[in-house]
């Protein structure tokens, strides 16, 4: 973990100032680079260089494991991306052998992707419109180009498409531009994202907290990713891998004969506030984090007074200071963010209780008792629980 004051101390170079395409200084060159933080967490460091027709850069990610990835992005006359190049690899060397590599063509209509493991080549075609961006995971200097580039429009607001490398479609979002001169809005999976700019379109920051990223971005004049990835490389093989953000698991149990299943993503803490924070007051929340929570049962239940028939469902919750409630929902198999009221069969009310100790990692557990058990959810300084009764 990088805390502000340490990935300060990393910086040994100013940024440049930046000149937009067509100014007399052009030709400048600029350094900068991005560190990403999921509550006191740091996920990846960025270091890039920026001419008018260049972007170069390297960057460094924790999870699951340490890898890194550089990529080199063509500008043209216009300020768009015509080419780019990346390679990612595992470990802290940035130049050992490659594991996998890509390079994504731009046309008018249609980026133009070619995929590379190993041995293995594959070429793809995807519709991707005029001025679509390439884009890797936290790599914010290519968000940067796309608000670069959606600011030299007069538009209020402007589509924005995202080339991920592999991914059979491109990204549909857009770029706006904020009440005030310094802010844009970029859309995250369809919700907004928050970026603060200078005159010249340079990302002085970003966040999302509004969204289901959650991180917080900062720019810093420079970083030494080898040497950062060297350190968290050194980490790892001292038994401490971040791993994956919110790992998939699942609660299973027999309550009186009945076979009860839950598999819901975990997500942590990581300094942060949970209720009132990253689960926001009235809001309905996807009980854990990526795909929906799944339930199961094999009979009828009661569930904190409610009737709920043998079957599948998925859970939610719709955390209140008035009072939380469990959602039972009739559709399964969706992402977490695809909440669809319309399915809903039931809203549960759930017994709320403060922890003394704070949970780091959410968990979610099925505890029998003699004539059923108990749905436990804790996070935070915060318990949820429900009985559950065979009928």
């Amino acid at each position: 973990m990088i805390r502000r004051p340490v990935a300060l101390a990393l910086a040994v170079a100013a940024i440049a100032p930046l000149a937009l395409p067509g100014s007399v200084a052009a030709q400048s060159t600029e350094h900068a680079a991005f560190v990403t933080r999921l509550g006191d967490d740091t996920l990846a460091i960025e270091r890039f260089t920026r001419t008018h027709s260049r972007l170069e850069a390297d960057r460094v990610i924790r999870s699951p494991r340490t890898a890194v990835l550089h990529y080199v992005a063509t500008i043209g006359p216009d300020g768009r991306v015509t080419r780019i190049e990346g390679s990612s690899r595992p470990g802290s060397a940035l130049d050992a052998p490659a594991t996998q590599s890509s390079t994504v063509e731009f046309g008018r209509d249609t980026a133009v992707v070619t995929l590379r493991m190993g041995d293995s080549t594959r070429t793809m075609r995807v519709a991707a419109a005029a001025g679509a961006v390439p884009m890797f995971n936290m790599t914010y200097a290519l968000y940067e180009q796309a608000i670069r580039q959606a600011l030299t429009s007069k538009a209020d607001s402007v589509p924005l498409w995202l080339v991920f490398p592999g991914a059979p479609q491109a990204t549909e979002t857009w770029v706006a531009r904020g009440k005030n001169r310094d802010s844009v809005t970029v859309g995250t999976f369809g919700l907004p994202s928050h970026a603060r700019v200078d005159a010249h379109g340079r990302m002085l920051g970003f966040e999302g907290l509004q969204t289901t990223v959650k991180v917080v971005v900062t720019r810093i004049p420079d970083a030494d990713i080898t040497a950062l990835a060297r350190a968290f490389a050194a980490k790892e093989a001292s038994g401490r891998p971040m791993g994956q953000l919110s790992p998939r698991d699942t609660a299973r149990a027999e309550f009186a004969g009945a076979h009860l299943l839950v598999d819901y993503g975990r997500p942590s803490r990581r300094g942060r506030t949970i209720l009132g924070g990253i689960v926001p007051w009235g809001q309905v929340w996807r009980t854990g984090a990526n795909a929906a929570t799944q339930f199961e049962t094999d009979r009828d239940l009661v569930i904190g007074g409610t009737p709920i028939k043998a079957g599948k469902y998925t859970l939610w919750t719709l955390p209140a200071e008035s009072g939380t409630q469990l959602i039972v929902n009739g559709q399964t198999g969706q992402w977490g963010t695809d909440y669809d009221a319309s399915h809903d069969l039931a809203h549960i009310p759930v017994h709320t209780a403060s922890l003394g100790a704070p949970v780091e990692q959410f968990t979610i557990a099925l505890e029998p008792t003699v004539a059923g058990g108990t749905l436990r959810m804790q996070w935070g300084t915060t318990e949820w629980t429900v009985p559950v009764e065979v009928k």
